[in-house]
């Protein structure tokens, strides 16, 4: 188990060489929601309200680690979303596929945080903390489903895929610390750390608008 915890970490070091790299290329377009998880009920950031879907721009940098980590070998482009899923609750996803258009699925993988507190304010940004509750990971082309039964193997999980369905697994429980800023329509996250509040959210999330309720 040690290990596939060592492969989630490593998502966040992702999560920051796709922020930062998207930053710098704006010709990407958003879409609908994208997503299927439910949105449901609201969190009060500041004077802000988090609530509904988020997604970041359609990004094609996501083929850069086609292959790597928990991205299939198909992928060529995706969104960061974040979807308020509770009062207290998020799932933060990423959602890839097999085209440049972000239209042809090849897998998701969902971030379940409960436990969703905010803290302080850091001019425009708020402390946060959660639990890691779940993941759930969806593939949908047999490249995907082959590449995380690869990887369910290496990690030595007993986890098991279909193409189509959702595969839900017990995270570690563990309390992160993060940073949120929130707009009227906007979302960015920080990269979340396991002992203290990251200072800035520029090594996190790509910025994220609100795509649907």
């Amino acid at each position: 188990m040690k290990k596939i915890f060592f492969w989630l970490v490593l998502i966040g070091s992702i999560m920051a060489i796709l922020g930062s790299c998207a930053k710098d290329e704006n010709e990407e377009t958003t879409s609908s929601c994208a997503t299927d998880t439910t949105a449901s009920g609201s969190i009060t950031v500041g004077s802000e309200t988090m609530s509904g879907v988020y997604l970041s721009n359609c990004y094609t940098g996501f083929a850069e680690v086609a292959g790597t980590q928990v991205f299939p070998s198909d992928v060529k482009s995706g969104y960061m979303a974040l979807v308020v899923t509770g009062d207290a609750a998020i799932s933060e996803e990423f959602l890839t596929y097999t085209d440049t258009s972000c239209s042809t699925p090849s897998l998701t993988w969902k971030q379940g945080r409960t436990d969703f507190t905010v803290g302080s304010a850091s001019g425009s940004n708020y402390a946060v903390t959660y639990k890691v509750s779940t993941i759930k990971i969806k593939p949908s082309t047999d490249v995907a489903k082959s590449y995380m039964d690869a990887f369910a193997t290496s990690t030595g999980s007993s986890w098991t895929f279909t193409v189509g369905s959702e595969t839900t697994v017990t995270d570690s429980g563990d309390t992160k610390y993060n940073l949120v800023s929130v707009t009227s329509t906007t979302v960015q996250t920080g990269n979340s750390s396991d002992n203290a509040t990251p200072t800035s959210t520029d090594d996190g999330s790509m910025p994220m608008t609100k795509a649907c309720q």
